[in-house]
């Protein structure tokens, strides 16, 4: 099925590869003709003693090795180049449809916690899939022909002992097909556990300030170190698997091989075999075809690994769709009106089919009007966002657009017709420019470059963005990074307006949008959903949700009149200073900010720096070891796995000497052929005794070969998977912030990095010592029994195929650089859109990033095309000159049995002995690509953990805790500026004292650097001057973890995890938390009533990214979360925001009376005043400066910075 994906041009690649791999793997058993021609002309000129006539017959067949060689390497080399083409082009597309069946998937698919592997999925997978239909494919082909081949020639030339001798097939096939089932059975499952374990990994990379801030690292990887240990487990059942695998198919080659020698020579002594070299034909020949298995035994289980990984695609990509926004069918008026109209409205989300959202919506959104939804977190306000924009189904009644149901409208048509500003706006990493251009409709982007730019920033200005995008140096070419890192959230959200107006839809929809839009913008039907009321005052109809129903209707002051809910919550909004002052409206209050909110040092990336650093990365990347180096350095880590190793070195030992043992077995047997009587016979028996001998050594030793690699595999798989973990998760914010580290890409590393590694120091390291240990030995014997011809073909031959197979490890290993650097790209695509998938979906993206993605994977297709043209050159060479070494050894070694120096026994060691050992450095280098992953591999984890994070626990600081009980907070001169950002500085000379037990704000414009205080605060950074102290210590001084544990935090937006609620709650607590102490957390946040009324209460999963709760519910959440922790520094970044006002009210008080206990210390940063009236003292920042501090009453009184902000706010004047 993979195939499939395979267009003409590849089919016709690999019908030549397929074709290629059929002649190169017959071309090794028809040479048993001409070798076993070769043994039966030395063995005559033993008896005849006719040299001339010997020489000549021997040099005919030099020839033939000649043009076998000539043909093998060029059909080999293209060939292969073919199937590695045809391969990369395959799985590029195989991963691009798998890629586009996601997006074609519902919403829903994306709530569960599996999907958020599918960077890993399409990347490792995909991987996988690339190596089982390429270069394995070309082998497992080639070794299938060889296989047959073999088969064919020894019955055609002898066909009686070929039929005794391959007794030994049957049983090789048995042994293969059981243990090929349970492996793959096996790997599936350890497959399925590492995709979960990874979902663990992905989420925390993505919200490393959380993890870092609630010392959460040591949970994750326990938590991630759990899914290793049951992967490790299921992994630990191959182990008797390799064994019986490795032993038998060996033991079963070398026991045929005797019984074919023995049965020969009885063969030959009753006239039933001419000579020897029938004998050898046909012993080679078969003993070829039954090695064959064991040699195709990487390449099958390549070729398994990708059917098994297929398999995992597939199930994604085989599921049904009823909402595909790729698909052409529905309907698509050339007019819209935006009239719509909701009735009798049932909901309920697919993963809490029992909790009902919505009991029976009804309502109506005028077309051109202004509608509003106000109520209580988790009302259902929200659901009838993605209803509209049909990201679920709902369970009865009907959505009219224009008098049409919204289910009868083409997918696509309907969401770019309808816009979404969502309350936490996502913005994707590329520039300004980019971002707010992905809001375009298919008419506009054919527009020229000139007119897009227009339209951009016409819709900048319209959201009130495009002021402080001017002020950026390099404006709307700016960088802002991954998740918009380099902008503020005020920002992000006015560049998420401009977005989605860009386009000039029929229907907005703002999801607690706060920031505003310019009021000239007329006739769009809009939807607010707002917790503040103030935002929505100027509404043409305001419903009030409660408990999934509409329970009040009307204009703002209509409601006033009524007396009802909305009276209440409106009351309770308004602060009561009846100043008489004209104050401006809701609309001005943002045109005004916006004209001094965004100066120069919202200033975030430089590109070009940004580039540099890139490159700077990428070259270091590499703590520079060498094979050897990495191999020792990671087996001196592992001393427990010393006996095992020692059991695989002394199998490898044995199994490498085995080759030339077999040299000396096989001349001696030669020479019994040119004996007479008992005495021949004799010495067969013996020799084919000593065969079956050197068979059960092999049984013994592969076994514990194929046990021993297999277990110190899964061993040092798992640990290097979590050291991998731990060594992210330990690195500086810094290194998060560059763009080549985004959670997609690290994510990424995670899985190849330690599979890569794991196979070097598991299999592959037994076939280096075997393959050492065959040339080593092999050479000593030779040049022993015959150091003229020995020293020839190992300088003139084997040197070669070493000298060949090293340049292709160096070729391979500048490829796997550049494509591994694209991948991680693509990865962080993948990861990206994921995480965006309801903005990419809003926006319909889905055919722009498919594109991109596309795109993505046709430059690795290119990379890999490019670099194969030369990689495979001493690849094919390396697979070929073997031949060339054969007829060198033969016209060399007849010339010297010509002239009497050599003995045909003594030839036969000497040749035979080097034979083995380049057909064992050819194997070897067969998986120089494997081999070379791997060395790149332990080089990235070796550069890992050579970093030294500036912020992190030292033997100077580990044990160096805060003192006292106070919290006393003071900064001292504080210049701040991002290490990625170097144009100016974020914090300017910022100098603050907060008394222990103080509740402290900080408050200011977007931008202004409130935010950067909390992350300073928090320690993620350190100052670029100045001090922090904490109780008169300077906090880069103390142990970051030791310090954090007095501290919490509650960000502006915060993430959960796909745990329970309790798991999250919890989440870096230092003990196991009681449920008392969960339940008063959460009576605290006011999301106590909440949580009990889920099905499953506190251990119900928050889904993936939280997407099973609203964004007002998860904020709670979070709240409940920092305060279980009863925190002697409680910092609040916007902690409120996410609120309605009736809960607001009671976690606001729950946060005062926190506030006001004396041994704890509150610093907030807020954008609405409300927040921190009550504050002790208040900081007013702007332009990275604190220009005001006072008390609420006393800035007031200071009509400066701070009066203005409240003026805008509406804080002290009363309801109109």
């Amino acid at each position: 099925r993979i195939f499939h994906y395979a267009d003409k041009l590849d089919y016709l690649l690999y019908a030549f590869a397929l074709a290629g791999a059929v002649v190169t793997g017959a071309a090794l058993p028809l040479t048993t003709l001409i070798f076993g021609k070769s043994v039966a002309s030395f063995s005559g000129v033993s008896t005849q003693g006719n040299t001339q006539e010997f020489q000549s017959r021997v040099n005919q067949l030099v020839l033939y090795y000649v043009y076998i060689f000539v043909g093998r390497f060029v059909i080999g080399y293209v060939a292969t180049l073919c199937v590695c083409v045809a391969g990369a082009r395959t799985t590029r597309s195989m991963r691009t449809a798998f890629f586009e069946c996601n997006l074609r998937q519902e919403i829903w698919h994306f709530d569960k916690p599996s999907t958020g592997s599918i960077a890993a999925q399409v990347t490792t997978n995909g991987n996988r899939i690339n190596q089982g239909i390429a270069e394995k494919l070309y082998s497992t082909v080639g070794g299938l022909s060889l296989f047959f081949s073999s088969y064919i020639v020894a019955l055609a030339v002898q066909w009686k002992l070929a039929l005794i001798t391959m007794t030994i097939v049957p049983a090789n096939f048995l042994i293969f097909g059981v243990c090929l089932h349970f492996a793959i059975s096996i790997d599936e499952r350890v497959t399925r556990t590492y995709s979960r374990a990874l979902v663990v990994a992905q989420e925390a990379i993505s919200s490393i300030k959380t993890i870092k801030a609630f010392g959460a690292a040591l949970q994750t990887v326990k938590k991630y170190d759990a899914f290793l240990t049951e992967a490790h487990q299921i992994g630990l059942a191959k182990s008797p698997l390799m064994g019986i695998f490795f032993s038998t198919s060996v033991f079963l080659v070398l026991a045929g091989t005797a019984l074919a020698f023995w049965e020969g020579y009885r063969l030959y002594a009753s006239g039933e075999v001419n000579d020897v070299g029938t004998v050898f034909t046909v012993v080679l020949s078969v003993t070829l075809g039954a090695t064959s298995i064991i040699t195709m035994l990487p390449s099958l289980e390549a070729v398994s690994a990708a059917s098994s990984a297929a398999g995992e695609l597939f199930e994604v990509m085989d599921k049904k769709t009823l909402l595909d926004p790729l698909s052409p069918d529905g309907e698509k008026p050339a007019s819209l009106t935006g009239d719509i109209e909701i009735k009798d409205l049932h909901f309920a989300y697919p993963s809490r089919p029992s909790a009902e959202v919505l009991q029976g919506m009804t309502l109506k959104l005028p077309a051109g009007k202004t509608t509003a939804l106000v109520g209580a977190s988790g009302s259902g306000k929200s659901t009838i966002v993605g209803l509209l924009e049909r990201w679920y189904v709902p369970s009865t009644g009907t959505i009219l657009l224009d008098g049409l149901d919204i289910a009868k409208y083409n997918v696509k048509w309907l969401r770019s017709n309808i816009r979404l500003v969502q309350q936490e706006p996502i913005l994707f990493q590329g520039t300004i420019f980019e971002n707010v251009a992905k809001g375009l409709n298919e008419e506009q982007l054919a527009l020229p470059q000139a007119k897009r730019l227009e339209l951009v920033k016409q819709a900048c200005r319209s959201s009130n963005a495009h002021d402080f995008v001017e002020r950026l140096p390099h404006g709307y070419d700016t960088q802002v990074g991954e998740r918009a890192s380099m902008l503020s959230g005020g920002q992000r959200q006015r560049l998420s307006i401009a977005r989605s107006i860009i386009s000039d839809p029929k229907v907005l929809l703002l999801d607690e949008a706060t920031s505003a839009l310019d009021p000239r913008r007329v006739l769009l039907t809009t939807l607010i959903i707002a917790h503040r009321l103030s935002t929505v005052k100027a509404a043409d109809n305001i419903a009030v949700v409660a408990n999934g129903k509409i329970v009040e209707q009307g204009s703002h002051q209509e409601l006033l009149h009524q007396d009802g809910l909305y009276a209440a919550v409106a009351n309770a909004q308004d602060l009561g200073n009846h100043d008489d002052k004209e104050q401006p409206t809701d609309m001005e209050f943002f045109d005004a900010e916006d004209e001094t909110m965004f100066s120069k040092t919202t200033v975030k990336t430089d590109s070009n720096v940004i580039t540099q650093d890139k490159v700077e990365q990428a070259n270091a990347a590499s703590a520079g070891y060498s094979l050897l180096r990495s191999v020792l350095t990671m087996l001196s880590e592992h001393p427990d796995l010393y006996l095992q190793y020692a059991v695989i070195s002394f199998g490898c030992i044995i199994a490498g000497g085995t080759y030339p043992a077999q040299a000396i077995l096989l001349s001696r047997l030669i020479g019994v052929y040119s004996l007479q009587g008992e005495e021949a016979g004799r010495q067969a028996n013996f020799f084919a005794l000593m065969f079956f001998v050197l068979a059960l050594a092999n049984l013994f030793a592969k076994f514990g070969v194929g046990w021993c690699c297999n277990n110190v595999g899964q061993v040092i798989t798992h640990r290097y998977r979590r050291e991998m973990l731990q060594l992210v998760l330990r690195q500086d914010q810094d290194f998060f912030d560059r763009p080549e580290n985004a959670s997609g890409s690290l994510s990424s590393q995670l899985s190849s990095v330690p599979a890569a590694v794991q196979e070097l120091m598991s299999a592959n390291f037994g076939l280096i010592l075997n393959v050492l240990t065959n040339a080593i030995s092999s050479s000593i014997v030779a040049i022993a029994f015959g150091w003229k011809l020995g020293l020839v073909m190992v300088f003139g031959g084997l040197t070669i195929i070493l000298v060949g197979g090293y340049m292709r490890i160096r070729l391979d290993q500048k490829l796997d650089a550049v494509t591994g650097e694209q991948f991680s790209a693509s990865a962080g695509l993948a990861t990206e859109t994921v995480t965006a998938i309801k903005t990419i979906s809003s926006l319909t993206l889905e055919t722009t990033v498919l594109r991109q993605y596309s795109d993505a994977m046709q430059d690795i297709v290119s990379s890999v095309i490019k670099g194969s043209f030369v990689a495979l050159l001493p690849y094919a060479i390396s697979q070929s000159v073997d031949f060339l070494v054969i007829a060198l050894g033969f016209w060399y070694g007849s010339t010297l049995v010509a002239q009497g120096e050599y003995t045909v026994n003594q030839f036969f060691v000497v040749f035979l002995c080097i034979v083995f050992g380049g057909q064992g450095a050819a194997q070897f280098f067969g998986y120089t690509k494997s081999i070379t992953k791997a060395k790149v591999a332990a080089n990235y984890m070796f550069w890992l953990r050579a970093l030294n994070p500036t912020i992190g626990e030292t033997p100077t600081n580990q044990n160096e805790a805060p003192r006292g009980e106070s919290a006393n907070l003071a900064a001292e001169n504080v210049d701040f500026q991002y290490k990625q950002r170097t144009v100016s500085k974020v914090l300017q000379q910022i100098s603050f004292r907060v008394k222990s037990g103080a509740h402290a704000a900080f408050v200011g414009p977007s931008g202004c650097g409130k935010s950067t205080i909390i992350s300073l605060l928090m320690r993620f950074y350190d100052p670029v001057s100045g001090r922090i102290l904490f109780n008169e210590d300077d906090i880069s001084t103390l142990s970051p973890a030791l310090y954090r544990q007095e501290m919490s935090l509650v960000q502006q937006e915060p993430p959960l995890y796909s745990s329970s609620v309790r798991a999250n709650i919890t989440l870096g607590l230092d003990h196991e938390a009681s449920e008392e102490e969960v339940l008063e957390a959460c009576r605290q946040a006011h999301v106590l009533d909440f949580i009990q009324a889920l099905p499953e209460g506190l251990h119900t999963p928050c889904g993936s990214n939280g997407l099973q709760f609203s964004g007002g519910q998860r904020q709670r959440i979070a709240i409940a979360r920092a305060l279980i922790r009863n925190p002697r520094l409680l910092l609040l970044d916007e902690a409120t925001s996410a609120l309605d006002t009736q809960s607001e009210r009671i976690v606001q008080q729950a946060l005062d009376s926190a506030a006001a206990d004396s041994s704890r210390t509150t610093i907030a940063v807020a954008h609405r005043l409300s927040t921190i009236k009550n504050a002790n003292v208040i900081f007013v920042m702007e332009d990275g400066r604190i220009v005001e501090t006072g008390t609420h009453d006393q800035l007031l009184q200071q009509r400066g910075r701070y009066y203005a902000m409240c003026l805008a706010q509406a804080l002290d004047q009363a309801h109109d």
